[in-house]
């Protein structure tokens, strides 16, 4: 069978044949990052933030006959009746707003759906996940919970410190994602998430993202990730939360030039070394690994939860 996938982070270049690649591999729906379309700005100030914002909506329109930009929850169903694929336009980090929350608004009728708190390093709401200190959700950055709860727009952690992202899922009235990460107790990349964190994503309705980025998956320098790597944190996640908190954001980068990563070259310990090998590289491997879950012990209604309807249940709580 064919798995139906919602992919909660695809950086791939989304060409016309990309796009029907997905839609001939199950793929139902992306999210992907405006912060990182035309190259990768990890801290995107407010003009960069509506530039890319506008470049990519006229980069989607050209593929109208194939993408419907994600508007309101009823569009994923539009989208699938209509054969197209589901595009969820959000970014890694805060989009430029600075103190004014209220232009949050304006992302929100703009397209935007997803908002990651910080992204790596200290912003102004919060310690992303490189940060020695961890010092957690900065007031600001209390209010920015409230005002993307507000507007039904998807909180994601998967770059936030450690204490940065339980502050968020205290105060968060809604589930939050972490759209692409996997367990720190299996590879101890700072990037990864701690127990601590994905028992309180369990506790609060949220949902984690299983990558195949490798250093993600296995430590840097130590040997290749695997898919046995990617399927022990999917086992790993499903026992310390239950299947359904558990998804899928591949972090795929297909036909993207290697010198938009160098930025992240420079930090070796988070993102080992170019080129990346990924345990699953192609869309047609994600299909094998979801198959291949059933044999450590998941229902086919547990696998369809992972790769589609976990994430399309917490979407459906979020957005209004």
């Amino acid at each position: 069978m064919t798995y139906k996938v919602f992919d909660l982070l695809n950086g791939a270049r989304m060409t016309p044949a990309y796009a029907q690649a997905c839609l001939a591999q199950g793929v139902e729906a992306v999210h992907i990052t405006l912060n990182n379309y035309r190259g990768i700005n990890p801290i995107p100030d407010l003009r960069h933030s509506l530039r890319e914002l506008a470049a990519y909506r006229a980069h989607l329109r050209g593929l109208s006959e194939l993408v419907l930009m994600v508007e309101d929850f009823a569009d994923f169903e539009r989208a699938r009746q209509a054969g197209k694929l589901a595009i969820v336009l959000g970014y890694q980090n805060v989009p430029g707003v600075e103190r004014d929350l209220g232009l949050m608004a304006l992302f929100h009728d703009l397209g935007v759906r997803v908002v990651q708190i910080a992204h790596n390093i200290r912003n102004l709401y919060g310690d992303g996940c490189a940060e020695p200190a961890d010092a957690g959700l900065s007031t600001l950055g209390v209010e920015m919970v409230a005002a993307l709860n507000e507007l039904g727009i998807v909180i994601d952690l998967s770059h936030v410190g450690d204490r940065s992202g339980l502050d968020a899922i205290r105060h968060s009235r809604q589930p939050v994602a972490v759209t692409h990460a996997n367990a720190y107790s299996l590879c101890p990349n700072v990037r990864n998430k701690s127990d601590a964190l994905l028992d309180a994503l369990k506790a609060s309705g949220g949902v984690l993202g299983i990558t195949y980025l490798p250093p993600l998956v296995r430590m840097p320098g130590e040997a290749r990730a695997t898919v046995a790597d990617v399927v022990a944190h999917v086992r790993y996640a499903v026992e310390r939360m239950g299947a359904e908190h558990v998804g899928i954001g591949s972090d795929f980068i297909t036909d993207q030039p290697p010198e938009r990563y160098q930025e992240f070259m420079r930090k070796p310990e988070v993102y080992g070394t170019w080129p990346w090998l990924y345990p699953v590289d192609t869309l047609q491997q994600q299909q094998e690994l979801l198959a291949s879950l059933e044999g450590i012990g998941l229902s086919q209604a547990q696998v369809r939860g992972i790769a589609r309807d976990n994430f399309m249940r917490l979407f459906a709580a979020v957005m209004h």
